[in-house]
């Protein structure tokens, strides 16, 4: 028997027995530590992943319905003349 089995999946408390037989020390460790599961953990689950849905559905219906942003229009290359670094002025002399 192995903890899987005695183990709730959603709470991670021990199960109820189906007999004496089924207590064994295994078990009892697993009640220490774990303790019991309270019972009513599927519904709980099964309700949050209800509302997951539900907002997920929301979230979908939002996007659809929102106006996507406009494009950012990209700068083009410049018109115009172009300035010249330097202009108007007399050549550089290299001296060496």
């Amino acid at each position: 028997m192995g903890n899987q089995s005695v183990l709730c999946p959603v709470c991670q408390g021990v199960l109820p027995a189906s007999g004496k037989e089924s207590y064994t020390p295994l078990r009892g460790r697993l009640i220490v530590t774990n303790g019991y599961c309270e019972g009513g953990c599927a519904e709980v689950a099964e309700q949050q992943a209800q509302r997951q849905a539900q907002m997920e559905a929301q979230r979908q219906r939002a996007r659809s319905q929102s106006p996507s942003p406009a494009p950012v229009p990209m700068p083009g290359p410049a018109t115009g003349p172009v300035p010249v670094v330097g202009a108007g002025r007399a050549p550089l002399r290299v001296a060496r």
